[in-house]
């Protein structure tokens, strides 16, 4: 079904752990089951996120604004503004907002649905 969204009338829902916030772009509940798109504001300073893969889907990050720290396979990186990230499917990862400003990612999962876990490592 086509669709335009407008991001300030999208849900928002809270991230666990007060980690900060995610808006709900595409996901199931518009019927898809192929990708699933969504905004992450997490607070400054804010807890880690926790490590973790998604056994079929494929990750992409499109950083909106500040500045995180990736983690992956064991290895930091620090992404910002205008960084583009794809991660495959498999690859342990995890995401933090050590800054003093708030992180914002569009965070982007193919395949979703059914097809979509998240598996901890922790």
């Amino acid at each position: 079904m086509f669709k335009i969204l407008h991001l300030n009338e999208c849900p928002v829902s809270p991230i666990e752990s007060g980690r900060g916030e995610q808006n709900k772009l595409i996901n199931a509940s518009l019927g898809t089951e192929k990708v699933d798109v969504h905004l992450n504001r997490l607070m400054p300073r804010g807890p880690p996120g926790k490590l973790h893969h998604h056994t079929h889907a494929d990750n992409v990050y499109i950083v909106k604004r500040g500045e995180g720290t990736l983690t992956v396979e064991g290895t930091s990186y620090a992404i910002r503004e205008d960084d583009v990230v794809y991660i495959p499917a498999g690859m342990k990862h995890s995401l933090s907002n050590h800054g003093a400003e708030p992180f914002e990612i569009f965070e982007i999962y193919a395949p979703s649905g059914k097809h979509f876990d998240f598996v901890l490592h922790e």
